[in-house]
């Protein structure tokens, strides 16, 4: 006779990471700064010490620039001289005088700041009766390894592209295992590395249903 272990995919997006400090990832390999690590290709633009939306290098250093040159474009009033205007990159507030190009950059660039972090989610579900591993904010185009453990020990690897309605690099990987089993007790776990940068998420917990004849 044929059991069943139970079995239960919990959908759960889970986002990893700790806090870091305040200086720039690499352009290279995006170091670890928690949820708001750029994905490879992006820094933080630092148009305030608190300020990590992801631009390119070059956004950055103009940034900074501008930084530099702002009291010389700014009015005893408050206001800009001419032919600047306030950039307001986080907020009405932001009474830094630059171009009107510059400016819709930084609207831009605010547009495009979580599509741009390094947040390498991971979640569980099931497709056709099997197991369903889909992950999102990984690097674009990156090899992704899952790691199983637990009662099953396997690995794939994957890669990460671009699909509609997914931030960064995505991936769905429908796996052999079972996908549908009543609720159970969790006894095995699931993380996905970013080969690029290192990146881990964090381990989701599922239950493995084994058979036994």
């Amino acid at each position: 006779m044929t059991m069943l272990r139970r079995f239960m995919a919990s959908a759960m997006v889970v986002g990893a990471g700790i806090g870091g400090g305040l200086s720039a990832p690499s352009v290279a390999h995006a170091q670890d700064y928690g949820p708001n690590t750029c994905r490879q290709g992006y820094v933080w633009r630092v148009a305030r010490a608190s300020d990590v939306v992801c631009v390119t290098p070059q956004t950055r250093t103009n940034t900074a620039n501008d930084n530099a040159l702002a009291p010389g474009r700014i009015l005893p009033n408050g206001y800009c001289k001419q032919g600047y205007v306030w950039r307001e990159a986080w907020g009405s507030d932001d009474h830094t005088c630059v171009t009107p190009q510059t400016r819709a950059q930084a609207r831009y660039d605010n547009s495009q700041a979580d599509d741009r972090r390094l947040a390498v989610r991971l979640w569980i579900t099931s497709q056709n009766g099997a197991l369903k591993v889909s992950g999102n904010h990984f690097n674009v185009n990156s090899p992704v390894r899952l790691v199983f453990s637990g009662a099953v020990n396997k690995s794939w690897t994957v890669t990460a592209t671009r699909h509609a309605g997914h931030a960064g690099g995505s991936f769905g990987f429908v796996t052999g295992f079972p996908g549908k089993c009543a609720p159970g007790n969790p006894n095995s776990r699931v993380q996905a590395v970013d080969l690029t940068s290192g990146r881990r998420t964090a381990s989701v917990p599922f239950v493995y249903c084994v058979r036994i004849d």
